[in-house]
């Protein structure tokens, strides 16, 4: 009688493990993309929803003191909230690592103002990341509404 193995050997081959690794690495490197993907749109949106807060907010101010409020750019890029006599109401940082994560933001015109009753000189806030637009529109009556738009 042969003596034959009755078990199969334990532990796997070094081709083996180079053929597992190289399809993990491949999958991971795919899924990546998407991640990204995912990220940005999760910051535009967060973006988008602290701006329009924001604007918010400077119409019920607006409202609540029977004055003007502008809301421009600051000289550091920020958007600023201002009474009608330059009193500087709120400060919102604007960057990559700021309360709004965007690469850009435009306004135009580039003062938004509501008078005491709430309506608004109609203008819109543009806010860029990546190949990501959202455009936030301020009407006459002060109503907000957002447009999403990508980069072609």
């Amino acid at each position: 009688m042969l003596n034959r193995p009755t078990s199969i050997p334990a532990g796997v081959t070094l081709p083996e493990l180079l053929i597992t690794l190289t399809i993990l690495g491949t999958l991971a490197a795919m899924g990546a993309g998407g991640l990204r993907s995912l990220r940005e749109a999760t910051s535009m949106r967060a973006a988008t929803w602290a701006v329009r807060n924001h604007l918010a907010l400077a119409r019920s101010l607006a409202i609540a003191r029977r004055e003007k409020i502008r809301v421009r750019r600051g000289p550091g890029g920020d958007l600023v909230i201002l009474t009608a006599t330059g009193e500087r109401v709120m400060n919102i940082g604007v960057g990559p690592a700021s309360e709004v994560p965007v690469d850009s933001l435009r306004i135009r015109p580039a003062t938004l103002r509501f008078n005491a009753r709430g309506y608004a000189a109609p203008g819109s806030v543009y806010l860029y990341r990546g190949d990501r637009v959202v455009r936030i529109v301020s009407n006459f009556l002060g109503r907000l509404r957002v447009e999403r738009h990508r980069v072609p």
